[in-house]
């Protein structure tokens, strides 16, 4: 908890840097979108499929965020984002019989701060050449780091338990919430009269951790686990045994059975529409006449650069 408000604090000196360097260019924003997430827990009727042909769909979540940009140059620009996302998953409703008849399920409130470096590879800075450079476009790839704080969890007789805490796969060192991250994607918007800004973007997260649904390994042996939540919550397959889908496979999940794969690490995409308002300003390295800010105001002399 140290750690998150930490960020929070860093995240908070970023945005008040605006009022001391509001001669550069920068907008600041905030966004709503959804979330979901690439693990063990779930998935399609079939075997494991790579990528989002294995995300369940009906286990999308929300995403809201904010963030403060600021423009490098014409193609370049830093963004600086702190977003939460919920996700998370349920092998009850697959039809795949391995995943259900180990019958595990969770939740993750993720809190994320990156930093990533936007290229605008298309720019049309007068839509519809109207001369007056009201209406702008652009599309993007972005790549970048941060970090992320999780906490993922899973119910038990009607209450929710922090599943890393209770060490339900019995590590000798329990996994660490707090993890770097890899967020990759693209995104487009429109700015409308120069300061109104509006867009979408779509996003991967490589993480390096497979415990973002606390599955990876094996069945743990029951004895070693330090509570009796810690025991149900490891080993669920009791709970479906006479199940037609897991009649036949419930003898086989246990003590040293396989419960995750570990050589694939969970990751989780963002999906999200945003608004920003970009603070004019008079930088010197644009100048006011070339300034993406400004452009002209009327007449075809010249091309503004946005």
């Amino acid at each position: 908890m140290l750690r998150l408000k930490a960020i929070l604090i860093v995240l908070f000196m970023l945005f008040g840097t605006l009022s001391v360097r509001s001669q550069y260019a920068w907008d600041l924003g905030v966004s709503a979108g959804f979330a979901n997430y690439l693990g063990e827990i779930g998935g399609g009727p079939g075997l494991a499929r790579d990528w989002i042909l294995d995300m369940q769909l009906d286990q999308t979540r929300w995403n809201p965020g904010v963030f403060a940009r600021y423009r490098l140059d014409y193609i370049l620009a830093l963004n600086f984002g702190f977003e939460y996302a919920r996700i998370q998953g349920a092998d009850s409703l697959t039809e795949n019989p391995n995943r259900f008849t180990r019958n595990l399920h969770f939740r993750n409130d993720i809190f994320e701060f990156t930093t990533t470096l936007e290229y605008y590879f298309y720019n049309q800075p007068d839509v519809g050449r109207t001369g007056r450079y009201l209406l702008d476009f652009k599309a993007y790839a972005w790549a970048g780091f941060g970090v992320f704080y999780n906490n993922p969890q899973a119910q038990l007789n009607g209450k929710w338990y922090a599943l890393q805490p209770l060490n339900t796969e019995g590590l000798e060192t329990p996994y660490s919430r707090l993890q770097p991250v890899i967020p990759v994607g693209f995104g487009v918007f429109y700015t409308f009269s120069r300061i109104h800004r509006f867009g979408m973007k779509v996003g991967w997260r490589y993480t390096f951790t497979d415990y973002i649904d606390d599955v990876s390994t094996k069945y743990p042996d029951p004895s070693e686990l330090g509570s009796p939540q810690a025991i149900a919550l490891s080993n669920r397959t009791g709970e479906v045994a006479n199940h037609p889908l897991a009649r036949d496979l419930s003898p086989f999940y246990t003590t040293g059975g396989v419960r995750g794969n570990p050589e694939a690490n969970d990751s989780y995409l963002l999906l999200s529409f945003n608004y920003s308002y970009v603070f004019r300003g008079n930088s010197k390295s644009f100048g006011r006449r070339k300034n993406y800010l400004y452009g002209r105001k009327r007449g075809r002399m010249g091309r503004a650069r946005f």
